[in-house]
């Protein structure tokens, strides 16, 4: 819900054949996980709505979310049994799906249903691999249809066919050709699969299997035709047949490994300040204080090609509307950018990464959808009110539903913060100008701090100024009617083997600013005393002397 209220959505036109949350297909408990249907906007249809805000609010629009949802695997899970039961005359399948024919065995086929956990990235218009876990479960869906002979006879030979077996065999996932498991023959099969054994992260999963079947022949044939045309005696002849088809379907994938490494430091006043790298997008990092966010969010949206099914028997076919509808995660690089919470004790300090071109969503997913090139969020540096807690205590996140990490500190070096003192003296003055100098040291070390040739930089009376070697330099200014002030703003911290804290300081042209507020302080303590023995001589003696200016 937090997401949504930064993400107004946009309405779009609909795509051909987009669902409907009341007629097309049951959401479930959770209608916020059904981006790509059609939303409404009529207010009796909103009246009708039960369930919670969120439920009626996901009715007119879609909501994203700030990590993949734990309900869509469980959904997923309970749609694979919607499979509809098929006999051997008829075949079920996905339009789309690639059909196997032999003599005998028809409209065969296997199907990749889903692939769990997995999030299909949306970085750019071309580019949107899907990432999917190192270890998950493969779901997939198999069928198809027996054509047997008729019978045939003439006055010579007859033909009978009969079917002696048929079934599916040599189940198998394949990774990158190679098995990685097996299950016994069945229309929706499961597999468990493992990545971490076969080397990089790219990889085609094939689902296989083969459908065989065993019809007996049996030919009758006469052997004594008369001339009247009559047969009067028969052989017979026994001859088994056997067909083998085989089936496939592969799916690219990404393995998605979650690995950071960076700096971290620790501010004078406490706080923990956090650089976390990585060379692929991924979500972000967290502490039991809070978060930081990159510019990815989620949303769960079925796949329209399990929309309808075509279900082909030896002389129909007929498109069904399917029982099942998979639900995928997608990620997507939101308008409003990196996000921290609570805003109150995390902050972000720098995002980087590469500009890359906005994707496109589908028609029917109401989400903001970028327009301009974004920012994505490779390295992330925070700030975290958080004096108890350690690198060790970080949790990084990615973009797979499960896939996160707690940070090894061994990969990450320590940066030291020491605070900056930065002091202003007047050096001389003229009726136009006041010449000052700025000395800018390390409070720890004594050392002098130089920001000449590093991204630091001393701001003097409005104007960027470096330091020297010494830590100091002088320069002539326009003498100003007021004080003259100057601030350090220091190199990011993560950029320097020690980092800093800023400073500033004022002076008046006559001194500095302390300066005259001792001399404020040293006349206007006599002349207050004086001013306090005046009033209790009024009021003690009577005498008519208070205030001591009556008489002016």
């Amino acid at each position: 819900m937090s997401a949504f209220v930064a993400t107004q959505s946009v309405a779009r036109p609909l795509e051909a054949g987009a669902f409907s949350p009341a007629d097309d297909h049951d959401h479930g408990d959770n209608q916020s996980l059904w981006s790509r249907d059609r939303d409404t906007i009529n207010r009796s249809a909103l009246q009708n709505q039960t369930g919670s805000a969120t439920h009626s609010l996901a009715a007119t629009t879609d909501i994203p979310f700030n990590r993949p949802p734990d309900a869509v695997e469980a959904w997923n899970r309970e749609q694979l049994v919607e499979f509809p039961t098929t006999d051997r005359r008829s075949s079920i399948h996905p339009p789309g799906a690639t059909l196997v024919n032999g003599q005998f065995i028809r409209d065969a086929y296997a199907e990749i249903f889903t692939l769990q956990p997995s999030t299909t990235a949306r970085l750019t218009p071309d580019t949107q691999p899907l990432y999917v876990a190192s270890q998950g479960e493969l779901f997939a869906t198999l069928d198809y249809r027996l054509m047997i002979p008729r019978d045939a006879e003439t006055a010579t030979d007859r033909f009978t066919w009969s079917l002696q077996s048929h079934n599916i065999s040599d189940l198998q996932l394949l990774v990158d050709g190679h098995p990685e498991a097996e299950q016994e023959g069945t229309q929706t099969p499961r597999f468990d699969y493992d990545l971490t054994n076969y080397p990089g992260t790219n990889h085609t999963l094939t689902v296989t299997a083969n459908y065989t079947i065993e019809l007996q022949r049996q030919h009758d044939y006469c052997t004594n035709l008369t001339s009247a045309g009559n047969c009067t005696a028969w052989d017979s002849s026994t001859t088994n047949i056997t067909e083998t088809v085989t089936v496939r379907d592969s799916r690219t994938v990404s393995e998605y490994r979650l690995s950071v490494f960076g700096y971290y430091a620790r501010y004078p006043d406490g706080d923990l300040g956090l650089t976390m790298f990585k060379s692929e997008p991924w979500l972000g990092y967290a502490l039991p204080e809070g978060r930081v966010n990159g510019v990815w969010r989620f949303y769960s949206a079925r796949n329209p090609k399990w929309d309808r099914l075509v279900n082909s028997t030896a002389t129909n076919t007929t498109t069904i509307h399917s029982p099942m509808h998979p639900l995928g995660v997608s990620a997507y690089p939101i308008k409003t950018g990196p996000t921290a919470s609570p805003a109150e004790t995390v902050s972000i300090l720098e995002v980087n990464g590469q500009q890359r071109d906005p994707p496109t969503l589908p028609p029917t997913v109401n989400l903001d959808v970028l327009e301009e090139p974004y920012k994505s969020s490779y390295t992330l540096m925070a700030r975290f009110e958080t004096p108890g807690r350690t690198v060790s205590d970080v949790t990084a996140h990615g973009l797979v539903r499960g896939v996160q990490t707690d940070v090894d500190p061994q990969l990450f070096e320590e940066v030291p913060i020491h605070r900056s003192n930065l002091t202003l003296a007047v050096l001389n003055t003229t009726a136009r100008t006041a010449t000052v100098r700025v000395t800018l040291r390390d409070v720890e070390t004594g050392e002098p701090i130089e920001t000449a040739g590093s991204e630091g930089y001393v701001v003097l009376a409005g104007e960027r100024v470096q330091t020297g070697r010494d830590g100091t330099l002088t320069k002539t200014i326009d003498r100003p009617a007021g004080a003259i002030d100057a601030r350090f703003e220091p190199t990011a911290w993560w950029l320097k083997t020690t980092g800093y804290v800023g400073d500033s300081d004022a002076v008046s042209v006559q001194g500095t600013v302390l300066s005259v507020v001792r001399s404020l302080y040293r006349a206007g303590v006599p002349v207050g005393l004086f001013l306090v023995a005046v009033f209790l001589i009024d009021r003690i003696t009577g005498l008519p002397v208070w205030p001591p200016w009556r008489g002016l």
